[in-house]
């Protein structure tokens, strides 16, 4: 049993960090070696996903090898993810979304690798993603519809229920929507982790030696789990983007024209 991020105490696996010769007592940087799981795992796949780029794009062709085939489908994938989900303005957040995604999903599944632990199973961590998709948002609403438009989006439709709607609006985009979203991941990946240590820890051994993996089957959950919650979070990220630009009031009117016309 070990404490994990802040507050929470979850059970987990060893890391290599617990191999590191540095006392319990020993806070660099004013933490404990237990608190630095999270950040140095997530350093660790910031550096790998930077130099995995750097390499499989350095020498792109225009017939591609299998990696360069691989790359192009996750990036069509991506694009086709993105666009259904944001329609005409889609292109210019593609990278941000498909970033989160990636950067997300190699959390949630590097887990599932011994001696190394998902820096999203802490909820500093699914607080610091819910808060970079949070300002994202803002920043864009104002940024095309301006302040005062922003804010007559925030009042909602019909005017005469602003007084009702717009402090509401405020709580959802302040409080609902980055705690629902820092919260469902955490708790999906937490309680995945949590329990496949408890199966590894309960595992029995044949003939006293030979461990049986009675985990396997939740660790297969575990891979589909944790590329649905990427999916969820992406998902989510980018509907709320999209509809703090006021994409979906514009299609939404574009469609009621076209009605009236056909009518």
């Amino acid at each position: 049993m070990s404490a994990s991020g802040g507050s929470e105490s979850t059970t987990q696996l060893p890391t290599f960090i617990d191999f590191v010769p540095i006392e319990h007592y020993t806070q660099p940087l004013g933490l404990t070696k237990h608190e630095l799981v999270p950040l140095i795992m997530s350093a660790v796949i910031i550096v790998f996903l930077g130099i995995f780029s750097i390499v499989a794009t350095k020498r792109l062709q225009k017939m591609p090898g299998r990696l360069q085939a691989l790359l192009e489908l996750i990036v069509e994938g991506l694009e086709n993810f993105t666009r259904s989900q944001m329609g005409r303005v889609a292109e210019r957040f593609v990278p941000f979304i498909g970033t989160l995604f990636i950067y997300i999903f190699t959390m949630n599944m590097m887990g599932q690798i011994p001696l190394f632990h998902s820096p999203t199973s802490n909820l500093n961590t699914t607080i610091a993603l819910a808060l970079i998709v949070f300002f994202v948002t803002q920043y864009q609403g104002i940024k095309n519809n301006g302040i005062f438009g922003y804010l007559r989006h925030m009042a909602g439709k019909p005017v005469w229920l602003a007084p009702l709607t717009f402090p509401l609006h405020i709580m959802q985009e302040v409080l609902t929507r980055p705690l629902s979203l820092s919260m469902r991941l955490f708790g999906n990946i937490m309680g995945e982790d949590t329990i496949i240590a408890i199966f590894i820890g309960s595992s029995p051994f044949l003939f006293g030696l030979i461990p049986i993996p009675i985990q396997l089957p939740m660790v297969f959950l575990a891979l589909l789990g944790s590329t649905i919650q990427a999916m969820i979070f992406s998902l989510l990220a980018s509907f709320y983007i999209a509809g703090a630009i006021g994409v979906y009031e514009e299609e939404e009117e574009h469609h009621i024209k076209i009605n009236e016309k056909l009518l």
